[in-house]
């Protein structure tokens, strides 16, 4: 049996895209799992309908999460996700809320956010990325667990 594990992710300055490339390497260690990679404007919601974990990342801009995820937060709403596995991670400047703030809106949803998310201050170090990779790898070592 496959699970797919959609990773979807913004950045601007690359490092949260590189902090997203880690977070998919830990979750394709883990057979039967298959982990399409999208910038936040390729993501469709057809396939975060038909994803079994979700793991979303940004960055922290002023606060806040960047326009273009807090647009793709609110198309969420649209799909049902309730139950589905999550996570979140992302990089700052400054205050790093942006990772809280992703958490929050995917718990409203229903989906089961059981980590607090991986955080990096501005480009992210050897120890960052080795956290992202164990994200990744935990979420897609729990979905399989869950179905076996």
């Amino acid at each position: 049996m496959s699970h797919q594990i959609l990773i979807v992710y913004e950045s601007r300055t690359g490092n949260t895209h590189k902090m997203a490339q880690a977070v998919a390497e830990g979750a394709r260690e883990v057979k039967g799992v298959q982990v399409p990679l999208k910038r936040v404007g390729e993501a469709k919601a057809e396939e975060l309908a038909n994803a079994d974990a979700i793991i979303l990342g940004a960055p922290t801009r002023n606060t806040k999460v960047p326009l273009a995820m807090s647009q793709f937060l609110k198309a969420m709403k649209e799909v049902p996700l309730r139950g589905k596995l999550g996570a979140a991670f992302g990089s700052y400047g400054w205050s790093g809320e942006a990772v809280g703030l992703i958490r929050s809106a995917m718990v409203a949803q229903g989906i089961r956010v059981p980590a607090v998310g991986v955080r990096a201050k501005r480009t992210p170090d050897k120890a960052s990325l080795e956290e992202c990779r164990e994200l990744g790898n935990r979420v897609a070592t729990s979905l399989v667990e869950e179905t076996t």
